[in-house]
């Protein structure tokens, strides 16, 4: 009785050991899904440099109502040269915020909003290794 025993607790043994290698495998290929499919984009070294160039342009916008417009007509194009859309609409956040305290109107983000942001926008640029910097945006 014994012997007849032994040979079945083995083959349940075996297959226990191939049904977790099985689902090992699974949840490492799922896990590697997961993670390609809920990471930011990545932009190129190009799209990288020209959000900083976008960045640092709102430190120097133009006084008064239709300069203020102009410059974002302007920004507007250049951003749009950007193949990375997610990294340009934190650009196009930034720069909309300071072109309303350009204008006078809102109050600027706070600390907090603006470390969120630029954490998001340097999440696309990982890759190209280029660490984007977001002055405060004066009140």
């Amino acid at each position: 009785m014994a012997a007849l025993a032994r040979p079945q607790n083995s083959r349940a043994i075996l297959f226990g050991v191939i049904a977790l290698l099985v689902f090992a495998a699974v949840a490492v290929a799922g896990s590697y899904w997961w993670n390609q499919h809920n990471r930011p984009s990545q932009a190129s070294r190009a799209d990288c440099r020209l959000a900083q160039r976008l960045v640092d342009s709102a430190q120097e916008i133009p006084s008064g109502k239709a300069g203020v417009e102009e410059w974002v007509k302007s920004e507007r194009q250049l951003r749009s040269q950007l193949d990375d859309g997610y990294l340009g609409a934190n650009i196009s956040i930034y720069n909309g915020w300071a072109a309303q305290q350009a204008k006078g109107v809102g109050t600027p983000p706070q600390k907090k909003e603006l470390e969120q942001l630029a954490d998001e926008a340097n999440g696309h640029c990982s890759t190209a290794k280029v660490t984007l910097e977001f002055p405060p945006i004066a009140s």
